[in-house]
């Protein structure tokens, strides 16, 4: 069986390069063609595609509104037609813009919420529960 002969070690280590071959700050750029100033990101893009004003007609007359107005009509308007995606999709933004109100518990709830806490932390002492002994401590 023949040896393989080893690697020689590299001089700068593994994932390092030789600091003469760096991009040196002032020099021409490493990447003359790169992303031009002024260009526009993805979410900048899908802004302005769904801010755009259109004219409509909705509910017979001529309307503007933004593309994004009327696709929530449009699912809106499957929705009431019985498309049951539609319907979905409209119940989960229904459930994340418009979220139900939280009614505040009463009196009576809240004094019960605090003896069950009373009764609960009369029994942690009684069986000296969630508590560590010095025992325990010397042994870990």
């Amino acid at each position: 069986m023949a040896k393989t002969p080893k690697k020689k070690s590299s001089k700068w280590g593994k994932g390092k390069t030789d600091p003469a071959t760096w991009w040196k700050k002032g020099g021409p750029s490493p990447n003359p063609k790169g992303r031009p100033k002024g260009s526009k990101n993805q979410k900048t893009l899908w802004k302005e595609a769904v801010q755009k004003k259109i004219t409509v007609n909705f509910d017979g007359e001529t309307q503007k509104m933004t593309k994004q107005e009327l696709t929530y009509h449009q699912l809106a308007q499957k929705a009431a037609s019985g498309d049951l995606k539609a319907i979905a999709m409209l119940l989960n933004l229904d459930e994340k813009f418009d979220p139900g109100e939280t009614i505040p518990p009463t009196k009576a709830e809240s004094a019960a919420d605090f003896d069950t806490l009373e009764e609960w932390l009369k029994l942690k002492e009684k069986f000296k529960a969630f508590k560590q002994s010095d025992e325990e401590d010397d042994h870990g």
